[in-house]
């Protein structure tokens, strides 16, 4: 059985030209994984998700677990 972790990450968003703060959620495992399930923002259309400094920091904490 897994539960939730929410997570708030913020830094400039180059899309929107401001300071974003955006809700994650992750998946925590039994065995310790932790992925990336949610993230308060649409990333799969944005022109600049290649270089999103918050995404990047989500994606660490998923590494980190």
């Amino acid at each position: 059985m897994s539960t939730i972790q929410e997570e708030f990450f913020s830094g400039f968003c180059r899309t929107a030209n401001e300071t974003r703060t955006v809700a994650c959620e992750y998946a925590c495992g039994t065995d310790g994984s932790v992925e990336l399930t949610e993230f308060g923002c649409d990333f799969e259309k944005c022109v600049n998700s290649s270089a999103c400094l918050i995404l990047a920091q989500a994606r660490e904490h998923e590494k980190q677990g």
